[in-house]
């Protein structure tokens, strides 16, 4: 139980925006594989599907830390 406390670590974001972020960038990554877009549209889902996985994995908010928040 000691080693759980030890790894905690301030985020900038909780359970449930995790969750939904995942699943929004799961949802573009998807539809940028499979949606028969033309190039400009494919590369905005897979940018969208990168940035919010990203998001979610590290638990780290881009708009939050650019602002300082």
């Amino acid at each position: 139980m000691a080693e759980h406390t030890e790894r905690a670590e301030h985020t900038d974001m909780g359970d449930l925006e995790q969750k939904i972020r995942l699943g929004i960038g799961s949802a573009a990554a998807a539809a940028a594989i499979f949606a028969p877009l033309n190039y400009t549209g494919k590369s905005f889902l897979t940018a969208l599907a990168a940035t919010t996985l990203l998001s979610a994995i590290f638990r780290k908010a881009p708009i939050t830390q650019m602002l300082g928040i």
